[in-house]
């Protein structure tokens, strides 16, 4: 890969929404975190987590929004920019959501129970 963020093979701009969040998934399935802060992902993911309900309807469409507007920036900068211009709620939000999508993609392409 190219550049310090990862923009190279595979992030391309012409990139579908689809495409991004498939991509940046898969890059966090393997450890690689390319928009969120690592010292930020430990410490918002250390603390409580959604209830055993999940998100509620109000915060799945803000999290669908938040989301739809990180995708709409074309590079990883403008998606880093895009983060830190967010309210620490809406921040991690995000970050809680963007890793349950994370898990959900593991756990789908493992055969792998305990």
């Amino acid at each position: 890969m190219t550049g310090p963020m990862g923009e190279g093979r595979g992030a391309k701009d012409q990139q579908t929404g689809t495409e991004q969040i498939e991509y940046l998934l898969y890059q966090s399935t393997q450890g690689i975190h390319f928009i969120f802060d690592h010292s930020e992902i430990a410490k918002i993911l250390k603390g409580s987590a959604f209830g055993p309900e999940g998100l509620s309807a109000e915060h799945k469409e803000k999290v669908q929004e938040l989301l739809t507007s990180l995708l709409d920036r074309p590079s990883m900068s403008e998606k880093k920019s895009y983060l830190e211009s967010l309210s620490r709620k809406d921040y991690e939000l995000l970050l809680r959501a963007y890793f349950q999508l994370v898990d959900k993609t593991i756990l789908a392409h493992s055969n792998l129970r305990h």
